[in-house]
């Protein structure tokens, strides 16, 4: 019966530090992107787990090669969001289906960490990456050639859209506008139009009229 005892402690003991060990685990881990819709909200974490958590239904996790850096959301055809896009810190680009999570494109760039993605076309995995070296890249499931490198900025991307023929790109305060051909490149400093306030002396004495 002691012995009976013993056994049953000993593996209520080890079923403890394993749940301890697990808890810790899970709290250790930091979300560094999460991104909010209206039919749930995807989140990243920073040993690489990808988690979305619907609205109704159960919630689904993966694991992702690298550190998630941006994340986008894509609506289907039948409006539900049905895919999602995750950058990575070490370049790469991944799409992965709602709700389950599962990969249906990868690209690897090699051009440093993910910093903005935007759409180009509806229906169909074709988008612009924008990386910490100042690389604009074009990625297509549907194309021979499936990263097609089409201009840099000097300095990291922020920010990309597009409008029209046009592709706008921020880096910093600077503000690059560029045809897809590159026949025509604008660059503009959006910083140049706010004054620089002077900041007075700490010990700098103050008179007010009387009454203050």
């Amino acid at each position: 019966m002691n012995d009976s005892l013993s056994v049953s402690y000993r593996g209520v003991r080890k079923t403890n530090q394993y749940l301890q060990r697990f808890m810790v685990g899970m709290n250790q881990r930091t979300i560094v992107r999460s991104l909010t819709t209206k039919d749930g909200t995807l989140v990243a974490m920073n040993d690489g787990t990808l988690a979305w958590k619907p609205l109704n239904g159960r919630p689904t996790r993966t694991l992702v090669e690298g550190l998630p850096t941006v994340l986008m959301a894509l609506r289907g055809p039948m409006g539900p969001i049905d895919a999602a896009v995750i950058g990575t810190a070490d370049g790469e680009v991944a799409v992965f289906t709602l709700p389950r999570l599962e990969t249906v494109a990868k690209f690897a760039l090699n051009s440093g960490s993910v910093r903005a993605i935007t759409l180009v076309e509806e229906g169909a995995f074709h988008f612009l990456v924008g990386t910490q070296h100042g690389a604009v890249w074009s990625v297509c499931d549907e194309r021979a050639e499936r990263c097609r490198l089409v201009f840099s900025i000097d300095g990291p991307v922020s920010s990309l859209h597009l409008e029209e023929e046009r592709v706008h790109v921020r880096s910093g305060w600077i503000h690059h506008v560029r045809s897809w051909d590159g026949s025509s490149h604008d660059v503009k400093n959006t910083a140049a139009g706010y004054q620089v306030r002077r900041r007075r002396r700490l010990g700098e004495t103050y008179h007010l009229p009387y009454p203050a």
